[in-house]
């Protein structure tokens, strides 16, 4: 027993360190989209002057979220844009309507459409991938709507902004895809499914009685995933 367990450190050693395996694009392309979903329902809410409310969403993808996507724009020689939306929150914070920062705003949007370009374009431009990839953002959404419930009823709105925000990317994929190939009964089925989610987030600043429960809100995950053929 002894000698198998030096044969087998020796085969380790020769073996080298493991290798992590290497980002996903896919999974990068739906982390991107939370990004991007966070900074949507930031900028609603400075378009409504609700700025307390806007802040967490500026400060959410340099806290949470960046750090996901960090290996895929390492591994892609993409330069870092952390610093970026750390000067967006600091710029919502101190003059959230002043042009310079709106101007910062469409900056970061766009350099988050350049590291998406980064991702092979037979993926990115796949109705079938990219359905998926809303499927999945649809269902982080009922998740954050779950966190946003205590007893029933609408606890925090930090969490029913997050759901909104990233039902707002999905509508802007659902756009993107429609210009690109038009709309195909894959993005016809989770346009439906997308405004019946939409429907729970909805107004802006809710009151403490939701308009569907969690069970109800997976349900439309769920539709989601079978669009998607999940």
């Amino acid at each position: 027993m002894r000698r198998l367990s030096a044969l087998f450190a020796l085969l380790l050693l020769l073996a080298g360190p493991a290798r992590a395996a290497p980002p996903d694009a896919t999974d990068f392309l739906f982390r991107l989209g939370m990004l991007q979903g966070h900074l949507m329902i930031g900028r609603e809410l400075i378009d409504a002057g609700q700025t307390r409310l806007a802040m967490p969403h500026f400060g959410h993808p340099v806290r949470e979220l960046y750090d996901d996507i960090a290996p895929w724009l390492d591994a892609n020689k993409v330069p870092s844009f952390e610093a970026s939306l750390v000067r967006l929150e600091a710029a919502v914070a101190s003059a959230p309507r002043a042009p310079a920062t709106l101007a910062l705003y469409d900056q970061v949007l766009a350099t988050l459409q350049s590291a998406r370009a980064t991702t092979p374009a037979a993926l990115r431009d796949s109705i079938p991938q990219m359905i998926q990839v809303c499927a999945d953002t649809i269902d982080a959404a009922a998740g954050e709507f779950s966190e946003a419930l205590k007893g029933g009823r609408i606890d925090s709105v930090v969490e029913y902004h997050d759901s909104r925000g990233f039902l707002s990317y999905v509508a802007a994929e659902l756009d993107r895809l429609g210009r690109l190939a038009g709309d195909t009964a894959p993005v016809q089925a989770m346009r439906g499914v997308l405004a019946r989610a939409q429907r729970i987030v909805d107004p802006l600043i809710p009151g403490t009685q939701p308009k569907a429960t969690v069970a109800g809100y997976r349900a439309i995950a769920a539709d989601a995933a079978r669009v998607a053929g999940k």
